[in-house]
């Protein structure tokens, strides 16, 4: 009964590997986003904003093409084999263990997007975001050493990125409210509404998910 299980984790394994073509070229990659200015609040436990909604449109997605060294599209990439990261400082942007989806596969040409819901925390305005595949940094050509960092911006209430929506996160919105754009203790990280005033909506968006953590 043991040697079938093991015959049968070994078959599963090899299919799970076999599922894509080819290592990805990072420079050879791209990622993109379908929208200019993007701004879209994530949670630890992965139940806030989808990133469909972060230009408003309700059609927003991130892009991907996933290509070999030679150039040609890497076919059926799994939805989870992605990485976000922040481009000014990697501590602004703490991603769950299982963070995200792409929609779907990668097609034949390696394209596919990401349009879900994140499981995170953090604080990201400024600098944008790079994508890594398979652990390799999407790099813009022709130099090919500097990660491809996109216009988007990550809001959370895990202000402070622990992981856990908690009372120190309370006490950073706490600081802010009943501020508005220009006060000293106005923090665009926890104006969930995005009105350029920190109120009681952004508290009701808050208190939504107080205690919320990774799983």
């Amino acid at each position: 009964m043991f040697k079938g299980k093991v015959i049968l984790f070994s078959l599963l394994l090899v299919f799970a590997t076999s599922l894509y073509a080819g290592d990805v070229d990072p420079c050879q990659s791209e990622f993109g986003v379908s929208c200019v200015g993007m701004r879209v609040s994530i949670c630890p436990a992965g139940d806030f904003e989808p990133i469909y909604d972060g230009c408003d449109t309700g059609g927003d997605f991130l892009w991907l093409i996933a290509r070999d060294g030679d150039g040609n599209g890497i076919q059926n990439v799994p939805w989870t084999d992605y990485w976000l990261t922040s481009c000014d400082d990697p501590a602004d942007l703490l991603l769950c263990s299982a963070p995200f989806g792409a929609d779907l596969l990668t097609d034949e040409d390696g394209y596919t997007e990401i349009s879900g819901r994140i499981a995170g925390g953090g604080c990201v305005l400024t600098g944008g975001v790079y994508l890594s595949i398979q652990g390799k940094a999407v790099v813009d050509m022709p130099e090919c050493l500097v990660e491809t960092c996109v216009d988007v911006q990550f809001i959370s209430p895990d202000r402070l990125a622990s992981y856990k929506v908690d009372l120190s996160d309370f006490g950073a919105f706490g600081d802010a409210y009943n501020s508005v754009l220009g006060d000293p203790e106005y923090d665009d990280c926890v104006d969930f509404t995005g009105d350029q005033v920190v109120n009681l909506s952004d508290f009701g968006f808050f208190g939504e998910h107080y205690e919320h953590e990774c799983f």
